[in-house]
């Protein structure tokens, strides 16, 4: 090791090691030389008893020497240093605390100076930085918006097929077993072949200019079809023989179900028909050949039978047509409280009120414009024939569909009437479409009922809805991006590659109790991922575990989770492949490691995997920045880098775990600046600190060396 990497306090104590060495040292020579020159073999018993005195009396002079130095000189510089480094590089405003060093005269006052210096320098830069990006920011936001509505999934790779950028139709549309995350692989979510295929192809040229494939692919899980467009983000260079690409990403499963469905039913059409005709072609010749045959009883029976099985046919491929026409139509899905809103506000312009309301939150997949033009339409010719009091109403159908009523107050409907209405030619965009024709698509009728009261209804059903348990502001729509993946080498070996291009997954349990060989259990599990060096908000994981035990109630006076909260969740074997999925090709990181891997890998033969990551601590982390003689809860940790953690959030789960996540950035950026650039380099310095707590990697590894 070199001397250079040697800890202050270390240097110090070999300082006063040598000192007291040489002193004890010089003490022996002097009286070796001493008796020596006296001649005097009986004076050896005094001159080696004054020699142990003096050395034993050296020794504990230098010792209390040391320590002093070490308590109010050694210890104030190291932490002098990390408050420093804790500014410098992670983003602390509170000024250092003058009694840190109260005894090292001028050094704490010029560390107070150039920090304050530095945090008013860096406010400024920040002010001023924030001004000229506030343009950028309110530009790059409405396009997130934007990307995050499409209707199409939009994914940006890196020339290594890994994800930079994703949207939240892209999210719904690879999430299978396990949700797509930022430097994820798109091949553990799309078979490879026909990407790779795709992508040599077009860095070989194909494309024409706008360097532009189209392709179909298959999701690795669930058999879904997508169509896919594949586009680079630039012709492929010298410098760059792996340029990042574009995927837009569209399922065609259902598409290609009723394509297949229709041409089925084709192809059932010309099967069944076909002997028929030939039979009745067949008769018809011979009659015409042999007039003989024109009045024969037994050939009228045999036309007549096979005219009837001809027309019971016809009849049941047009029930089939009929029934399977709506699925031919492009439709989209549009939210009932949507489709009120629309309704309304049209009618609104035509000076009709309307209250307009929705039973309960409902998908449901119409054409949008067809529908409301319909129902505005009924709605205009209501209010000439004197209805009055309008509503509209979305509610469940029993069918499992939906029901679309337009109330009113007034005479019932008469069925012909209303028949008149659906023949009147509408704008819906397309030439000579009428009412009849939108049911017709939809697959639907309408009809008029007597209402409560002195009410009348208009019943419309819909034959494809489903209930929404979640609303667009639950964070499924948001754009998860980082562009700055785009760049990144391919991965080096584990130990040479730098600590800021690993993806790491912070996590954090809550348990029952604190001895998992005693019976306890974990209650919840919290996750959170880390690109780059920054927390990818939309990715987290928060989840409720059924310990299958009692919660005691000293545990949930710490966390608050209640026995009625986790009866119903799920079980640690379902949460922990969940767990284990969401930190694939990620390295774990947590406070005190062992504690939460210990819990969940009791249970691996239940959860299926082996939680094999790589892992990092925060407690040895902290060791290595602050000092080993320091405090590393993690609410010290925290205090000492200016991370605030809310009361109400201390002890939860996810609480924790943003904390953990927090204080792991700042550490791993002053980590490097003393030198420390590689999970190797991290690695080697954790384990000086074994004393606090059992390294989690070297756990893992005697765990694979005793199983062999």
């Amino acid at each position: 090791m070199k001397i250079e990497n040697w800890s202050l306090r270390l240097r110090v104590f070999l300082f006063f090691a040598f000192l007291a060495s040489a002193a004890i040292a010089a003490v022996v020579a002097g009286l070796t030389l001493g008796f020596s020159r006296l001649d005097v073999p009986e004076a050896r018993d005094g001159f080696i008893f004054a020699g142990t005195i003096a050395s034993f009396v050296i020794l504990g002079v230098v010792a209390w020497i040391w320590l002093l130095f070490d308590d109010n000189v050694a210890k104030p510089i190291q932490r002098l240093a990390g408050g420093m480094l804790a500014r410098a590089h992670a983003d602390v405003d509170e000024a250092i605390d003058a009694k840190t060093a109260r005894y090292l005269g001028d050094l704490a006052p010029a560390a107070r100076a150039v920090t304050a210096n530095l945090a008013a320098t860096r406010n400024k830069l920040a002010e001023t930085i924030a001004q000229e990006t506030t343009r950028l920011v309110e530009e790059k936001e409405k396009l997130a918006a934007l990307s995050a509505e499409m209707p199409l999934g939009v994914v940006m790779l890196s020339g290594l097929h890994k994800m930079a950028f994703y949207n939240g139709a892209a999210a719904e549309l690879l999430s299978t077993d396990h949700a797509p995350g930022l430097d994820h692989s798109i091949f553990d979510f799309l078979r490879a072949r026909p990407i790779i295929s795709a992508y040599e192809r077009l860095c070989n040229g194909e494309g024409g200019d706008g360097h532009v494939l189209s392709l179909m692919v298959a999701t690795v899980h669930g058999g879904q079809i997508l169509s896919a467009r594949m586009r680079l983000m630039h012709a492929p260079s010298e410098g760059d023989l792996s340029p990042s690409y574009v995927l837009t990403l569209d399922d065609v499963t259902a598409d290609l179900a009723v394509q297949g469905d229709r041409e089925k039913l084709l192809a059932t059409l010309f099967t069944r028909l076909r002997p028929s005709i030939a039979s009745l072609q067949t008769t018809l010749a011979a009659r015409a050949v042999h007039p003989s045959l024109q009045q024969d009883a037994r050939l009228d029976a045999a036309l007549a039978d096979e005219m009837g099985k001809l027309t019971d046919t016809v009849e049941e491929l047009h029930g089939a047509f009929e029934a399977a026409k709506a699925d031919w139509w492009p439709m989209a899905p549009v939210r009932s409280t949507e489709l009120s809103d629309a309704l309304a506000a049209q009618l609104a312009e035509d000076n009709i009120t309307i209250a307009a309301d929705s039973a309960e939150l409902m998908e449901l997949t119409v054409d949008a414009v067809q529908i409301i033009t319909l129902l505005r339409h009924v709605a205009r010719e209501l209010t000439r024939i004197g209805a009055r009091a309008l509503s509209f109403l979305v509610s469940r159908d029993e069918t499992g569909g939906a029901m679309l009523a337009l109330g009113w107050t007034g005479d019932p409907l008469s069925v012909d009437l209303l028949e008149t209405w659906f023949q009147d030619p509408l704008d819906v965009g397309l030439a000579d479409m009428t009412g009849r024709d939108i049911l017709t698509i939809h697959g639907t009728d309408a009809w008029p009922e007597f209402g409560r009261a002195s009410r009348s209804v208009l019943k419309l059903p819909i034959r494809k809805a489903r209930r929404l348990r979640r609303t667009y502001g639950d964070g499924r729509r948001a754009v998860t991006y980082d562009f700055d993946l785009l760049s990144r080498q391919p991965s080096k070996e584990l130990m040479e590659t730098p600590l800021s291009e690993l993806s790491y997954v912070v996590f954090d349990t809550e348990t029952t109790g604190l001895l998992p060989s005693h019976g306890d259990e974990i209650c919840q599990v919290a996750a959170l991922r880390v690109v780059n060096g920054r927390i990818v908000d939309t990715e987290t994981l928060d989840e409720l575990v059924d310990p299958c035990r009692p919660i005691p109630a000293s545990s949930t006076a710490v966390h608050h989770i209640t026995n009625e909260m986790v009866k119903g969740k799920p079980k640690i074997d379902v949460i922990g492949r969940k767990l284990h999925s969401f930190a694939r090709g990620s390295v774990l990181v947590a406070h005190n490691a062992p504690f939460d891997l210990e819990f969940l890998r009791r249970h691996e033969v239940d959860i299926g995997e082996k939680f094999t990551h790589p892992v990092l601590d925060t407690v040895l982390l902290s060791a290595i920045v602050f000092g080993q003689s320091e405090e590393h809860t993690l609410d010290a940790i925290s205090a000492r880098l200016g991370v605030k953690i809310p009361p109400e959030a201390r002890h939860t789960a996810m609480g924790d775990t943003i904390a953990t996540a927090q204080v792991f950035i700042k550490m791993m950026r002053m980590a490097e600046e003393r030198g420390i650039v590689t999970f190797g380099e991290a690695l080697t310095e954790m384990r000086k600190h074994k004393r606090l707590l059992q390294d989690a990697n070297e756990q893992q590894m005697q765990k694979a060396t005793a199983s062999k």
